[in-house]
Parts: C-alpha cells; structure tokens; sequence
C-alpha cells in the first residue's frame, strides 16, 4: 500500500491531460476548432503550460496539430473523452442518486475522481446502481432504509464510521 500512490502518475493520462483533451472537446463543439490559446483561456492557465501538456498528448497520440496550430481530437483521444465523460455521468448519478450528494458537489466530486477508477470498478459502480435503482422488492428496501438513516444527517457532518478489527 506504501507504493499505491506512485501509480496514479503512472496511467497513460494524468488528472492535467484529461482537462486538456475535454477542453479541446469542448472548444471543437462551441466553436469548430481549438487553438492553444483557446485551450489556455478555457483552463484559465498559461500557454506555456498548455504547450508541454499537448506537446505529450501528441507524443501518445491523443491529438494533432495541424500547420495553422489547430488541434483536433485523434480516435484515441475521442475514445479517452467518451470514457472519462461516460465515468463521470456513472459516479455523479451514484453520488446524487445513491449517497444524495449535492447535485454541485456531486459534479465536483466525480471530477476529481473519474479519471482514478478503472473502467472495472466504473462497469461494477454502474451494475450496482442499476440494481439499487430497479424496482426489485430487496433494493427498494435497502435503499428506503439507507434513505431514512441519512435524512437527518446534516450536509457538513459525515457519518461516522466505525472501524472493526481485521
């Protein structure tokens, strides 16, 4: 477990590049094209930190670069955002449907985490919710009974947890 940590720096796309490659994502929806600049504006951060960030999502083939310093999505990119975005609606919907987090906290939340979950753990999430959220008699029941032991729970005041010995 001393080790686990490394490894989030070790996936092919960092917390920054997934930023980068939605916002060019973005840009191409609103406005047909994303130049650098653009990208920089929209992440409110410099050019000079767009630049090495793009320079190593092209190196992985994420995006490319035309000669007017347009960037576009490659297959492997769109197939990137369609993933992250896919993880993010699972663990939002999860986090406000099942642990009724604040639909705004919710969003910020599943930010934070959907480039951290594997796509196993986002498919078994996914597979949870939907039987959570059927109409079967024992989850109806599950989640009637979680529903009443978090009601009175202020939003600030986490449940507490205790631990038990392994």
């Amino acid at each position: 477990m001393d080790e686990l940590w490394k490894k989030f720096d070790e996936g092919e796309l960092s917390h920054s590049g997934v930023h980068h490659l939605m916002a060019v994502h973005e840009l191409h929806k609103e406005h047909g094209y994303a130049r650098g600049i653009d990208i920089a504006r929209h992440l409110d951060i410099t050019r000079g930190s767009v630049s090495v960030t793009l320079s190593k999502l092209k190196a992985k083939g994420f995006l490319t670069e035309d000669n007017n310093k347009f960037y576009r999505l490659t297959a492997k990119g769109v197939n990137a955002v369609n993933s992250v975005l896919d993880r993010r609606r699972t663990i939002e919907r999860f986090f406000r449907e099942v642990l009724m987090v604040d639909g705004s906290r919710a969003q910020e939340d599943a930010c934070k985490v959907e480039h951290l979950l594997s796509l196993e753990t986002t498919g078994k999430l996914l597979s949870f919710m939907e039987f959570l959220l059927s109409s079967k008699p024992e989850a109806s029941q599950f989640l009637a009974a979680y529903t009443h032991d978090i009601a009175d729970m202020l939003p600030e005041q986490p449940p507490s947890i205790t631990k038990t010995a392994h």
